[in-house]
């Protein structure tokens, strides 16, 4: 499997990201204050010259979180899980009991869990304006999982959308980094829920923390693009596939997902 084109998506996993865990747990590392790690994960996440991405500066309110599951889970709990999802999101709203609402059918005052970017598109929703329309229009509140941001490319967003109320990003989505799960979440304002409980008593472990301030000290936000771009364009050619704004990740001529992580891994 390791030198094939695969179904299932494969992060990124190469020597230098695995040596990464390896090191980490061999040498002492210092404990990062909660402030000090924000300050620092807000600027690397800011730092990718691979996407163009405004309006973080009407979210003031910054918390750690254990990655975007934990956005997602904390998003949903605080609205006792009536929230809305559309096609195409990842399983696991259906896996809780969550089945996805087509676009037409959103409910009034329900709030919009969406990716971004997203997997099965992997870049912006292709229907985004018609979707801030129809929120404006029955004040449906949004909250954008970016876990996919870590191994993106060519992405333009704006933020800047009063119905725009929280996003989330995560260190690992795209790569083997997922061994440490922690990225931040921006809102607009401070929300009852486990992010802002466990920030606020600083019940994020030391270690998550330390862990993953000592990956972004050594891996640079457009890493995996950085890095593997030609050999992306290489076996797009070479399989006659289309690419796609995710690295690991290839189209056919029926607009399948093709997975190339464990191609390039070892490439």
């Amino acid at each position: 499997m390791k030198n094939k084109l695969t179904k299932t998506l494969f992060p990124i996993s190469d020597k230098f990201l695995t040596s990464l865990k390896k090191d980490f747990f061999s040498k002492e590392q210092k404990n990062i204050v909660r402030e000090k790690f924000i300050s620092q994960a807000d600027e690397w996440f800011r730092s990718s010259k691979l996407n163009y991405i405004k309006g973080w500066h009407k979210f003031p309110k910054i918390d750690i979180m254990l990655g975007c599951t934990h956005f997602i889970e904390a998003t949903c709990l605080r609205y006792g899980w009536n929230i809305q999802h559309l096609p195409n999101e990842y399983a696991y709203y259906s896996i809780n009991g969550k089945h996805s609402t087509d676009l037409d059918k959103l409910r009034e005052n329900i709030p919009l869990i969406i990716s971004l970017p997203s997997w099965q598109y992997c870049d912006i929703h292709p229907q985004w304006q018609e979707i801030l329309n129809i929120c404006e229009q029955k004040n449906i509140e949004i909250h954008i999982d970016g876990a996919w941001f870590q191994s993106a490319r060519k992405i333009e967003f704006d933020f800047d959308h009063p119905n725009i109320k929280s996003f989330g990003m995560s260190i690992g989505k795209g790569l083997d980094l997922q061994w440490n799960r922690i990225g931040l979440r921006w809102s607009k304002q401070t929300v009852p829920d486990s992010i802002t409980i466990m920030n606020k008593f600083n019940q994020i472990h030391e270690t998550v923390i330390a862990c993953g301030s000592y990956i972004m000290q050594h891996v640079e936000k457009d890493y995996a693009w950085n890095k593997y771009a030609a050999a992306n364009l290489v076996l797009a050619k070479e399989h006659k596939l289309s690419q796609t704004n995710s690295i690991h990740v290839l189209k056919d001529k029926n607009n399948n997902l093709v997975g190339v992580g464990k191609l390039l891994s070892s490439s």
